[in-house]
């Protein structure tokens, strides 16, 4: 294997990853209103000539602190060339909190048809884009379009479905439709310049993969403990009011609950489910089965634990304490009197005894002790803002702290076994260096490092680790204090061998017309050239980048023969139109059609597996940015 480095820039490797999002956001949640058919009540028996589609929207983690944009409005397009028109009330969302998650964003009723593609509209006046900077802090981005102009208005988008595989509605079937963010291709960060540049791209596809955790958010219809679940009106992100359609969600006995701050598991958090008035917002992770696209939940909301009109919520991780007062970066803040916004700043977040404290996933008993260096919180409170430094202090002494489970990536050192020691690279996004894990340990001697943070991994299967290789760790820090040879317990592990690749490159001056030398429609692969290469070019492996000027020839790019959720994009920069397929051939074919004038190759985004023996990426997901 080629040697690895993680020498390169953070911002690089975020500018690298962030082209999709803005866009990939807006269409989705227009689809809330047009799918759902906006306000009313869903559970009136459907027109003959309408159907039920599940929509949901998927998100990567990393690329951005916050990306918030408002979405316009929608028009789906029919195979023969009808459009079905929606201007939904404007609706304000930021992309950045569906990290490893796919949100449900519609499960209603939809005119019968054969769809072939969307036209979304999104509106950047109001924007709100931050990205880290090389410190550790938050950089607010100006967006621009591909022609360098700021982008203050509105701007549409053409999504085309894959020929193959187009949208069908009728009442005889539920259907299914996913869009899932290519964030190394739609948005372009100069933090230098505190801008990025949008360039419209993102995947949709009725063939989405089996294993995504789905969130299904939504108020309370009824609950049904006889059968094992309960019924909401889906209200997906914000949504205040209204529905975008209704949902059985199926519960088990393992299913853990928080209600009002409580927490229950299985019978008992179903029965206090019930025990809440209709209305109630509830907001169930799990999984849609691939047969019927059921919903089955394994973790449940509900009451005060997801919103209230009474008080503040910040989310955001622990980066430090003293006593009773937390500094939380990276927080976002909702108000009690609707609306939400993103911190730059730090939130210095007081709690005390009387602070009711939950951890995500258990039902056990838990105090502010349990608050640790490292800890992301979603807490509930009051919170006093200061407009002029964007820092903001949050009394959540009368409140509730809720402990979710923490992702940390790291470098396998000494040797492989249990306990786990790492030397950290990241912590839920962030970089290590804002960390202040002072008070973490027994002593001051015990206190968590950063290049030496130790895990218990418990009965973990540690067989795909490799001393020096990247590992990322799911769970919780031990209680603040009490550090003495373990700083983090940890529920999950992810493995080198099981750390999907990406790889990421541009081109500058405009673009390559030499990207892809030799290619031709009939091409089964993908040839790079490497000439007049951009700033960004390397394969990624969690925190670590290979620098592909290292590599003694450019690797070789194939599609994944193995996998049935592909998907390969070509985004048109200046025409705002994207082209999805999930076949490679077909992919391969449209490209050296358009490619086969003046058009030059601006940036390409790939995601699979990396062989460095053979030098060849198989990528099940593929985004190439054009210029036209």
């Amino acid at each position: 294997m080629s040697s690895i480095s993680d020498k390169t820039p953070v911002m690089k490797a975020r500018g690298a990853r962030a082209r999709l999002l803005a866009l990939a956001a807006t269409l989705a949640t227009a689809l809330l209103t047009a799918c759902g058919g906006g306000s009313g009540d869903s559970s009136i028996t459907p027109a003959s000539d309408t159907g039920a589609a599940m929509v949901t929207l998927q998100d990567a983690a990393g690329d951005f602190q916050s990306y918030t944009v408002d979405v316009v409005s929608l028009k789906l397009t029919k195979a023969d060339g009808a459009v079905v028109e929606t201007v939904p009330a404007t609706t304000r969302v930021d992309f950045e909190q569906l990290v490893d998650l796919s949100e449900l964003i519609s499960a209603g009723q939809i005119p019968s048809g054969e769809y072939v593609g969307a036209t979304i509209t999104l509106d950047y006046g109001n924007a709100s884009i931050v990205a880290e900077d090389a410190s550790g802090g938050s950089e607010a981005l100006t967006p621009l379009d591909v022609n360098g102009n700021p982008l203050t208005g509105t701007l549409d988008l053409a999504v085309q479905l894959d020929n193959r595989h187009h949208l069908f509605i009728s009442r005889a079937r539920t259907a299914r439709l996913a869009f899932d963010f290519n964030l190394a291709a739609s948005n372009s960060v100069d933090v230098a310049n505190a801008t990025v540049t949008v360039s419209p791209m993102i995947q949709a596809t009725v063939v989405p993969p089996a294993d995504i955790a789905v969130r299904v958010r939504g108020a309370l219809v009824s609950a049904d403990t006889g059968g094992n679940s309960y019924t909401v009106n889906v209200r997906p992100f914000h949504l205040g009011s209204g529905t975008a359609g209704q949902v059985v969600v199926h519960t088990t006995d393992t299913t853990q609950y928080e209600i009002d701050g409580t927490a229950y598991s299985g019978a008992d958090g179903l029965a206090a489910l019930a025990a809440e008035p209709a209305g109630t917002i509830t907001a169930a992770f799990g999984q849609l089965s691939t047969s019927d696209y059921s919903f089955t939940a394994k973790r449940v909301y509900a009451g005060t634990s997801v919103e209230s009109n009474t008080v503040d919520r910040v989310r955001g991780v622990v980066t430090a304490r003293n006593g009773d007062v937390l500094t939380v970066r990276g927080a976002t803040l909702d108000r009690r009197a609707g609306g939400f916004e993103f911190l730059r700043g730090d939130v210095t977040v007081n709690v005390a005894d009387a602070t009711r404290v939950t951890e995500e996933g258990a039902t056990g008993s838990f105090g502010i002790g349990d608050i640790s260096v490292g800890q992301r919180i979603w807490a509930t409170g009051t919170a006093t803002i200061d407009d002029t430094t964007s820092t903001a202090s949050f009394d959540a002494t009368a409140g509730h702290v809720r402990l979710e489970i923490t992702p940390m990536w790291g470098l396998v050192t000494g040797t492989v076994g249990n306990p786990l020691t790492l030397d950290l690279r990241a912590i839920d996004g962030r970089m290590p260096a804002i960390f202040d894990f002072s008070g973490t340990g027994a002593t001051a001697a015990s206190d968590a490092k950063a290049s030496a943070y130790v895990a218990d991994t418990g009965t973990l299967d540690l067989s795909g680790l490799a001393v020096g290789a990247p590992a990322r760790v799911f769970g919780f820090p031990v209680p603040f204090g009490t550090a003495t040879g373990v700083d983090f317990n940890a529920q999950t592990l992810v493995s080198y061998s099981q750390v999907r690749n990406q790889l990421f490159l541009d081109w500058s001056s405009g673009g390559s017309a030499s990207a892809f030398p030799g290619l031709t429609g009939t091409s089964t692969t993908l040839d790079l050239s490497l000439d007049a290469v951009g700033r960004v070019h390397f394969i990624q492996t969690g925190p670590l980048h290979q620098n592909l000027l290292s590599l003694a020839s450019a690797p070789q790019i194939v599609g994944d023969a193995m996998a049935s959720d592909t998907a390969y994009v070509i985004g048109h920069a200046h025409a705002r139109r994207v082209e999805n397929y999930q076949a490679f051939g077909d992919f391969i074919t449209a490209l050296a059609g358009d490619l086969g004038g003046t058009q030059k190759v601006l940036g390409i985004a790939a995601s699979g597996t990396y062989d460095a023996t053979s030098n060849v990426f198989t990528a099940d997901q593929l985004a190439v940015l054009v210029n036209d």
